[in-house]
């Protein structure tokens, strides 16, 4: 009997699940081992196991490492923090400070500098 080739939805989840992993190589090497442990499975199972890897991606992604401020922002894939900052104008301001003592806050998405000072009370706005 050939092996059953993955169903695209497990196909779908599995890569989901990777792409949250912190680093390129944890992301490829986990894929590549999730699609080919669906290899072979019945569709039922391929969902299963899906479904499985799905839920345990986080505790992967801890025990690889992954400091929290990252895992708080792989809920959020680049593309849509891109489209967040170009198109909504919605960016996530970052306070810095310069070597001789000046503050000043830029996107830590886009990179775009904060158009006004930042007030006494430090505040920003969108």
């Amino acid at each position: 009997m050939a092996a059953r080739p993955p169903g695209a939805g497990a196909r779908l989840a599995v890569g989901l699940a990777a792409c949250l992993l912190p680093t390129a190589a944890d992301r490829r090497r986990y894929q590549a081992e999730f699609v080919a442990e669906l290899y072979g499975l019945p569709r039922a199972a391929q969902r299963r196991y899906a479904v499985g890897v799905l839920s345990q991606t986080f505790a992967l992604r801890a025990a690889l490492g992954a400091s929290p401020k990252r895992l708080e922002e792989a809920a959020m894939s680049p593309l849509g923090r891109r489209f967040r900052c170009r198109v909504l104008r919605w960016h996530h301001w970052e306070r810095h400070t310069t070597e001789d003592g000046g503050r000043y806050a830029c996107c830590s998405v886009c990179r775009k500098d904060h158009p006004g000072r930042l007030g006494m009370d430090n505040t920003i706005g969108s």
